[in-house]
């Protein structure tokens, strides 16, 4: 059994990881600072950490650096928990000494298979690597030229180079593919070719169109470099399969359309179970957080880090409503510089939020969501808190972290889900603190009368 120490300012986010983690089997073990990682770390003794980038006090690349001085931990694993994934941030990460990163909202899949990976319990290739033979251009902090790729996968590519680099330096790969497709790869050289071989291996961290995969590049990649020889056999081939595939039976050909359609939604459930069981974990773990306490302001605050690690808002506001009032009031938010949002949004006549109240449905803007909005009154979601029947605020989104082109079925879902849960919470709250205020006034008159 390892262990495996957790690194997160926010508790709610520490739950989740370890909700994520737990059947792994392994000692969990957590922090909430920079600061606590350096004092704790040596009685901990962690196989492992998964470290938090952003963190009030000493951010996480620095407890990285501090580390990698260190004779002990300069070996350690650390997978670094990043709130985008974008590229400025993975680079800062990987300079930083981490092996690896993983953004928020964190994928349960995709980080176990990183833990298992670096803690060497991966004993076998799981994608295929493609034999290619494309020029791609390489960067490190002290070297850039022209090399050539000689094999490529999802998650690792093969470079002929004589030029020596050593484990763990970070580089970029610029690689053009026929169609003017173009993608970048950041990564981390993982093993030394010998002599005679010539060359490195490099893991593959990031690429660029971000959430593309690989394996179809590689496919292409091999293709394009084929020699003639290698084609006109593959032409072969392909003929020859295609006449057997003429020879068979009207019935066996619509049978393996059958199939293969049968396959392909499948798979597309399976992804969409995959996607939905993540989601569901991430908001039992929070809700579990957001029904314990009965402080308004504390249920406020933890809606805010639901909205901001599990849903992936960058700006964004709470919006409460009294009862039969026709405006909303701004009770808190994330993004926007004090004064910048109004202190209240009347509804006007067909506009997005008097719709919202209206309907208590939610409303997504169709198309992209890339740019974000910067105006207070049209949200790129508004998410209506119900209870019996009553809309008492709005949760609305402006700007989004994690990159996606559009919302989808399974954001609805989620923000009905959610929606429910803080609608629940903020109403116990109110109800808890009114009783509380009833209990002060008879507490006061009686001792009054007892006086």
């Amino acid at each position: 059994m390892s262990k495996i120490l957790l690194v997160d300012d926010v508790e709610l986010f520490l739950e989740l990881e370890k909700s994520l983690l737990v059947e792994l089997g392994h000692e969990l073990y957590t922090a909430m600072s920079g600061e606590e990682v350096l004092e704790r770390i040596a009685s901990i003794a962690p196989d492992l950490m998964l470290l938090d980038l952003y963190m009030s006090g000493i951010d996480g690349d620095e407890v990285c650096r501090r580390l990698r001085a260190s004779e002990r931990w300069k070996s350690l694993p650390i997978i670094m928990v990043t709130a985008a994934g974008r590229r400025n941030e993975v680079e800062k990460c990987l300079q930083a000494g981490c092996n690896d990163y993983i953004p928020k909202p964190v994928n349960k899949q995709e980080l176990i298979e990183k833990i298992q990976r670096l803690m060497g319990n991966v004993k076998a290739r799981k994608s295929p690597r493609e034999t290619v033979g494309l020029p791609v251009l390489l960067e490190s902090e002290s070297w850039s030229g022209t090399v050539w790729a000689r094999d490529l996968s999802r998650n690792g590519i093969f470079l002929e180079t004589s030029t020596e680099f050593a484990i763990g330096t970070v580089v970029g790969i610029s690689l053009e593919l026929p169609g003017d497709q173009q993608i970048r790869l950041l990564g981390k050289v993982a093993r030394l070719a010998s002599a005679e071989e010539g060359g490195c291996g490099v893991y593959i961290v990031h690429h660029e169109p971000e959430g593309a995969s690989l394996d179809p590049v590689a496919k292409a990649a091999a293709v394009a470099a084929a020699s003639p020889d290698h084609l006109h056999a593959q032409m072969q081939k392909l003929q020859e399969l295609k006449t057997r595939l003429e020879s068979d039976s009207e019935h066996l050909r619509t049978r393996i359309r059958e199939l293969e359609e049968e396959n392909l939604e499948f798979a597309n459930q399976l992804v969409r179970i995959e996607e939905i069981n993540n989601n569901l974990t991430n908001l039992y773990v929070a809700s579990s957080r957001l029904h314990s306490v009965l402080n308004q302001d504390q249920v406020v605050e933890i809606i805010k880090e639901i909205t901001i690690n599990f849903i992936g808002a960058e700006r964004f506001a709470v919006l409460m409503r009294h009862r039969g009032s026709d405006t909303l009031d701004f009770l808190s938010g994330e993004g926007f510089e004090e004064g910048e949002f109004p202190p209240e949004i009347p509804f006007a006549e067909n506009d997005i939020f008097s719709r919202v109240v209206g309907d208590q449905e939610i409303y997504l803007v169709e198309g992209s969501v890339v740019e974000g909005s910067n105006d207070p009154l049209a949200p790129l979601a508004a998410i209506p808190l119900v209870i019996h029947g009553e809309v008492t605020g709005v949760l609305a989104i402006y700007n989004l972290l994690v990159q996606k082109e559009k919302f989808e079925t399974i954001d609805y879902q989620l923000f009905s889900m959610m929606a429910e849960h803080a609608a629940t919470a903020i109403f116990s709250s109110s109800l808890y603190e009114k009783s509380e205020r009833k209990r002060e006034t008879y507490r006061g008159v009686m001792d009054l009368l007892l006086k």
